[in-house]
């Protein structure tokens, strides 16, 4: 068996396993046109090794098959660029990829047929397929201002590796012009033996594992999301103010959590419908988000209750934050309803006995039915425990 023939055969083999991969994927992994598209990508390379293997034996020296196998080798670059730039929301730039693809084949026939250079020639495909793939692929993952996310940084290297191996076949493929050379061709062969079946089987396994990463993270969001009002729910809340109860005890800065009550909700769904009520919650988290900015600082505990942290706070600097709250509150306008929306809330600090945020949580609680006894739509502020800073 020849050398050719077996990194042949290992790269149909291993492309067709891969495009099954996706289509498996597709149905399982939660992102179908992402996964379709690199199906399609790994299936035309098992397409293309069909059809280099018939222009080989049946066609070889005709340019105008040459150019339909060149098409076909250019195109699983695109549908990989086109994969990754889907998956980080960015334009697909369909027409622009078009373009390059209808220039590249023109470069090929001008070299096949105006300027023959069979070196050139064959050069294009993979010099073409490098390009693409770190425009496409490097691009979509890592550009300015973008937090790299699980899974991606193994991706952006084996991109680099594909480009770097379909670059340097590109650079040997020229230099041979229209000449013969054995070193040049042994350079070739070891550069895509070695190469392209290792750096294909690591875009395929990761690839895979980015896809199962998101759909990790996917599920992991809807678990700590509350559906209606999209703030984080009691499990986030929780998980979030015991971290920052560790991180207060760490750094010796204090924490403080507030507990926010709608005053009369259940009178606002009896006179004017849940819809209306749904409504009030939504507003609040919008006002929320947009007051406190980071995303674990608040979340919906449960009904028309919010807990709200103050991390680096004492009592008295969280109470005058909730009080510029409450005033917000009070001038939220909910449709064209003859409503005045007001909140209660009650405010705590970390004391020298807290030792899970439950124990923070039950003197906030407290200092909330404090405000609701004494006329709603007011702050008060637990005094009796010991501050821990």
């Amino acid at each position: 068996m020849s050398v050719d023939f077996f990194i042949f055969a290992v790269l149909l083999l291993v492309n067709g396993l891969l495009a099954v991969a996706m289509l498996l994927a597709a149905r399982t992994l939660g992102q179908p046109k992402m996964a379709m598209l690199l199906a399609g990508a790994f299936g035309g390379n098992v397409l293309l090794y069909a059809s280099d293997a018939t222009y080989f034996f049946l066609f070889k020296g005709n340019s105008w098959v040459n150019l339909a196998v060149s098409s076909i080798a250019m195109t699983p670059p695109i549908l990989a660029a086109m994969a990754y730039r889907m998956r980080s929301g960015l334009p697909s730039r369909v027409v622009p990829l078009i373009a390059t693809h209808v220039a590249a084949l023109l470069l090929i026939l001008w070299y096949s047929i105006g300027d023959p250079d069979r070196g050139m020639r064959s050069a294009i495909v993979p010099l073409y397929a490098s390009a693409v793939l770190l425009f496409g692929v490097t691009t979509a993952l890592a550009h300015p201002g973008r937090k790299l996310r699980l899974g991606e940084r193994p991706i952006i290297f084996t991109c680099f590796g594909l480009a770097a191996v379909e670059l340097a076949g590109g650079i040997v493929l020229a230099a041979m012009g229209n000449g013969e050379s054995a070193v040049l061709d042994r350079a070739y062969t070891y550069i895509v033996f070695l190469g392209l079946p290792a750096m294909t089987v690591g875009a395929g396994i990761f690839s895979l594992y980015l896809m199962g990463g998101d759909l990790a993270e996917k599920l992991r969001l809807t678990a700590e999301t509350d559906s209606l009002t999209g703030a984080p729910n009691r499990r986030a809340v929780e998980a979030a103010g015991s971290r920052m109860m560790e991180e207060a005890r760490a750094t010796g800065r204090p924490l403080s959590i507030a507990i926010c009550d709608v005053d009369h909700f259940k009178e606002i769904n009896d006179l004017h419908g849940h819809g209306h009520g749904d409504e009030v919650l939504c507003r609040l988290t919008d006002l929320f988000r947009d007051q406190l900015g980071a995303a674990d600082h608040y979340g919906r505990f449960g009904g028309e209750e919010f807990v709200l942290l103050f991390p680096g706070s004492d009592a008295e600097t969280a109470r005058i934050l909730v009080e510029a709250l409450r005033t917000r509150i009070m001038a939220v306008q909910i449709g064209d309803l003859p409503l005045r929306l007001t909140a209660s809330f009650g405010v705590a600090a970390m004391g020298t006995d807290d030792h899970i945020l439950a124990d923070i949580l039950k003197r906030a609680d407290r200092a909330l039915y404090a405000s609701k006894e004494n006329g709603r739509n007011r702050t008060t502020v637990d005094r009796q425990a010991q501050p821990a800073f």
